[in-house]
């Protein structure tokens, strides 16, 4: 499609997962944003493979996306397609198997491959990172695809490109940046430190099938019709997230990537073709409070104030007992080891100690079960004993 007209974003409307039309919104996604040579290339594809939830729940990429982009690159000449990710703590084979994503990646001619070791990745002019510890497999492609859902997250409000790049982390290690940064803000500089950081990457965006609600693990699917590209992670997600209602202004990480990859603190739209955002129909579609902005209003209270204020109405994790399978998945997902496990009367007690809570919201991520909410405390006594359950 080297006559396609360019834009720094591809926005297309994709009503089905049906293999022709995907097969065809990938070609002309791909010519629009300038979709590289892979010929003989060593292809890495990297999904979101948050949990081992079935296709239909819109918790990860879809499997026929994913073998819709397998097709795409083998017709374009590369030589290998590995597919791998890796969850924040169920086994990845068994979180792709379960999604369909295994077998989308066999029958299309792709290598599932595990994210086992890691060597340090160098990051320059970062905020917050200088290095990190990604997986090797970076190493050994050539180029990196990117294969974001479009979700709404309880921690940064809006996940897609740039957090998707988060899973390059293997295995458990990503809950140890959450205890390093667990400020809204800190926390979405050192995301956009690793994101940009990736060299040679291209995103294809899966929004046909979006998450409403209480993602990115417990929301509901919500059909929003429309296939994103682009060579840049940050541009993408500024239009991802205005599709899905949300002004990307109020949301601090997409700033900041956007700010760092313009190299300006204004930031000018990015072009889109051959849709526009505003052509994009997101009515019903159930949004997220803007995370940040509660931290940022209780900042400009006194400090005599804001400890009390904060207790008063700081969202935190609500742990229902009637739902809970006893899995242990928040338990060992935690990053602050907040949380502990009780079975009293054959039902399984989620446990909290707020003093060493950070509001990180993996729990709530991992749940597979949705058993955890995100709420507003009760007023605490002060010498309430230390673990008593919260919410039932």
């Amino acid at each position: 499609m080297s006559d396609a007209k360019r834009a720094d974003v591809a926005l297309l409307r994709c009503k089905s997962y049906e293999s022709r039309e995907l097969d065809a919104i990938i070609a002309q996604a791909a010519g629009i944003a300038g979709f590289p040579d892979v010929e003989g290339a060593t292809i890495l594809i990297k999904p979101n493979i948050l949990n081992a939830s079935p296709a239909a729940k819109a918790v990860t990429t879809n499997p026929a996306f994913v073998g819709a982009v397998i097709r795409f690159v083998k017709s374009r000449g590369a030589k290998s397609v590995l597919v791998g990710d890796s969850p924040g703590w169920q086994p990845s084979v068994l979180a792709a198997k379960t999604s369909g994503i295994y077998d989308a990646i066999q029958h299309n001619g792709g290598t599932w491959t595990e994210f086992r070791e890691v060597s340090p990745h160098p990051i320059a002019n970062g905020k917050k990172l200088r290095n990190i510890p990604l997986t090797t497999m970076i190493e050994q492609a050539d180029i990196i695809i990117n294969l974001p859902k479009l979700k709404n997250h309880r921690l940064m409000t809006y996940t897609g490109a740039m957090k998707n790049l988060f899973g390059l982390i293997p295995g458990t290690a990503k809950s140890a940046l959450h205890l390093q940064y667990p400020a809204v803000v800190d926390f979405g500089e050192m995301l956009v430190d690793l994101a940009l950081s990736v060299p040679n990457c291209f995103t294809f965006m899966d929004g046909i099938i979006a998450m409403q609600g209480e993602g990115p693990g417990s929301g509901t699917p919500y059909s929003l019709g429309i296939v994103l590209a682009s060579q840049s992670v940050a541009m993408l997600d500024w239009v991802a997230a205005r599709c899905a209602g949300y002004d990307p202004a109020r949301i601090p990480y997409l700033v900041d990537g956007m700010q760092r990859t313009v190299g300006s603190a204004t930031i000018a739209e990015p072009a889109t073709y051959p849709l526009s955002e505003a052509e994009i129909g997101h009515e019903g579609f159930e949004q997220l409070p803007y995370s940040s902005e509660l931290g940022h209003r209780l900042s400009t209270l006194p400090n005599t104030l804001r400890s009390f204020a904060g207790s008063l109405i700081r969202l935190r994790p609500i742990f229902h007992t009637k739902k809970c399978i006893g899995c242990r998945a928040c338990v060992e997902i935690c990053p602050a080891k907040a949380l502990r496990l009780d079975k009293k009367n054959r039902s399984n007690i989620i446990r909290i100690d707020d003093r060493l809570c950070i509001t990180c919201f993996c729990c709530h991520e991992v749940c597979p079960a949705k058993a955890i909410t995100i709420g507003r405390a009760p007023l605490r006594i002060a010498h309430r004993p230390r673990n008593q359950p919260t919410a039932s």
